[in-house]
């Protein structure tokens, strides 16, 4: 019995989990279409785009777990100062290694830059880790100080910017205009600031 009880309460979470993330595919695909400026957006759409934030990095945690932790930084106000994550997730990318050394050169921070389409999910492992370094660092400026590499990035969404996130057969490719979260900046309902990720390099 408590075996059979079990599984109906995983097949149960399981529908939930499915039509959560069904309905939330589609307001995101009706919102994605409309003009980003605030006075398109109802208190109703606002609230919409607020919970749906939570809850695709809710999904995208295992996934992106960076990324996701960034956009749930922005529903609490920022301090003055930056929040610091000590983790060393992004040294493995080309991009983040090639700046390291202009860095080091040029003794000053250079600035990281990924194309949306790199946001990609993907099952190669490779384009996966950039695809999820991209997502949470690009636009940041990486600098080289006292044997650690600093990414200093601002927590923050532009007017318009389509990140395409996976590509299903049939269907398409599913993402987000992150115009829709600028939105939410604009009405005070998210807030920005910066978060530097560090971590050390080998000597």
């Amino acid at each position: 019995m408590p075996r059979i009880r079990t599984w109906k309460f995983l097949g149960v979470g399981l529908l939930v989990l499915t039509l959560i993330i069904g309905f939330s595919l589609h307001r995101l695909n009706s919102l994605n279409s409309t003009p980003i400026d605030p006075a398109n957006f109802s208190w109703i759409n606002k609230a919409e785009i607020y919970s749906l934030g939570i809850v695709m990095s809710a999904i995208a945690y295992p996934i992106y777990p960076e990324v996701a932790r960034e956009h749930m930084m922005m529903y609490a106000p920022f301090t003055e100062d930056p929040k610091t994550i000590r983790d060393d997730f992004f040294l493995g990318s080309s991009v983040v290694q090639d700046a390291i050394k202009k860095a080091r050169r040029l003794n000053r921070p250079y600035r990281l830059a990924w194309p949306a389409s790199a946001y990609k999910l993907s099952f190669d492992s490779s384009a996966y880790k950039e695809a999820r370094i991209a997502l949470a660092l690009n636009g940041g400026y990486l600098r080289v100080e006292n044997g650690k590499a600093i990414v200093r990035i601002k927590i923050a969404y532009p007017k318009h910017s389509y990140a395409p996130l996976i590509q299903i057969k049939g269907v398409g490719t599913i993402g987000v205009e992150e115009g829709l979260y600028w939105v939410l900046q604009k009405v005070g309902w998210l807030h920005t600031g910066y978060v530097e990720w560090i971590a050390p390099l080998e000597s």
